[in-house]
């Protein structure tokens, strides 16, 4: 099966029409890990919709790149696997700062080195933007917490009680990572 990495263009009519697909990853990563990722239950479709649409704006000013990885599913059709943003903040102190967020893999396409795409595209873009220092945090003890270390990323510290548990609205630990391209 097949898999391409690339940038999400804002004004393609067929990347924009992938944005129900977007929060439709981000639902099942919700419910299917139980991970931290915006959202906390009862999800409700629209309003990660929405949220996307707040993204893919984004996208079109410069302010985030979305990259995506289409995958062929069991039947051969292309859909959206997975996707990864690079937060360009933009100021005048910090010009290399960046900082990933949400990468996430659709349950139906792990295990296929998507992540790792996902990631090396990021920071291809990254580079290309005079962007090298990345940030980022994961919650504490999830799959993702082992990826990032295996991509080089260096692990700064664990704050405690970052974020709410979507399983039971406790307060769970997340753990920051950085580097330097």
């Amino acid at each position: 099966m097949t898999s391409t990495v690339t940038v999400f263009a804002p004004t393609n009519p067929t990347h924009v029409a992938l944005l129900p697909s977007f929060a439709d990853i981000h639902i099942a990563c919700i419910e299917t890990d139980d991970m931290i990722a915006t959202f906390t239950p009862p999800l409700k479709r629209d309003v990660i919709i929405d949220w996307w649409k707040e993204r893919a704006a984004d996208a079109a000013e410069g302010k985030r790149i979305i990259i995506m990885a289409l995958a062929e599913d069991s039947a051969g059709r292309e859909q959206l696997a997975g996707y990864v943003m690079l937060y360009r903040p933009l100021n005048e102190v910090e010009p290399t700062r960046a900082g990933v967020e949400k990468l996430l893999v659709s349950p139906n396409f792990r295990r296929r080195g998507l992540a790792r795409m996902l990631m090396e595209k990021l920071e291809e873009e990254a580079k290309s933007h005079g962007q090298t220092l990345l940030m980022l945090d994961t919650e504490t003890g999830s799959p993702a917490e082992m990826i990032y270390p295996k991509l080089g990323y260096i692990q700064l510290g664990i704050v405690p009680k970052f974020g709410l548990s979507p399983v039971d609205g406790s307060l769970i630990a997340a753990t920051f990572f950085w580097k330097q391209l």
